[in-house]
């Protein structure tokens, strides 16, 4: 499955903006924890920078800066 993800493009799961019209888009495994959907337990979900952003104002109903993400350069 990741696979076929990686040669479509990876793209936001909430979105849909592709990992190209944004800085970053992180993976992450929904796990079993109620309100789950068991079929999506296993399987990949992509959250983008964009959509943490906005995610985080609501919940906090506070604004954070638009300067992109620093992300450390791997050796």
């Amino acid at each position: 499955m990741i696979a076929k993800m990686k040669a479509a493009g990876f793209r936001c799961s909430f979105c849909g903006r592709s990992k190209d019209e944004v800085a970053n888009i992180m993976a992450g495994t929904p796990q079993r924890i109620p309100g789950v959907p068991r079929q999506m337990i296993g399987k990949s979900a992509f959250i983008c920078d964009e959509c943490v952003r906005r995610y985080y104002q609501v919940v906090t109903g506070t604004e954070i800066t638009s300067a992109p993400a620093v992300v450390p350069e791997q050796a």
